[in-house]
């Protein structure tokens, strides 16, 4: 099996200005969207108890930063794409400024694994979003962890 690479990339000062590391909530793992490999993510609690999410692994190979995001941030990108019905991972770029291109997409298939989205039919890297009320549903379950 392929050693996971992590790119050597400085925190996000603008995601994880609160993030307190020391409680994890969830370690997982989940496909990437092109089926290729396994992601390890984390699902972590801040200090001021907003979610963020972490790629930590990744079995195909590729590069990945390995930096803690909002949950609150992704959810605010998602809802303001003109159509949430039919969304890719070029939606999530702007969370990696400079970083990984695998990046987003790795954090579209977490995203995926963790009901905020759901594929398009057989189409791998289409996805629409829950809408706002499931979203809210979905992070109070996420409460149930810690």
């Amino acid at each position: 099996m392929d050693k996971p690479q992590v790119s050597s990339t400085k925190t996000n000062e603008q995601n994880t200005t609160s993030l307190n590391r020391t409680h994890v909530l969830k370690t997982s793992s989940c496909k990437a969207l092109s089926g290729n490999g396994e992601l390890g993510y984390e699902l972590s609690l801040d200090n001021k108890k907003a979610f963020h999410i972490r790629i930590t692994s990744n079995s195909g190979g590729g590069f990945f930063s390995d930096e803690s995001i909002s949950l609150a941030e992704i959810e605010r990108i998602l809802f303001s794409q003109n159509d949430p019905s039919r969304l890719t991972s070029v939606a999530l770029q702007s969370l990696f400024k400079g970083k990984s291109v695998n990046t987003p997409a790795f954090l579209m298939a977490v995203l995926r694994e963790l009901g905020f989205v759901k594929p398009i039919g057989e189409l791998k890297r289409f996805h629409q979003l829950i809408d706002a009320k499931s979203f809210k549903a979905t992070i109070k379950k996420l409460h149930k962890l810690s």
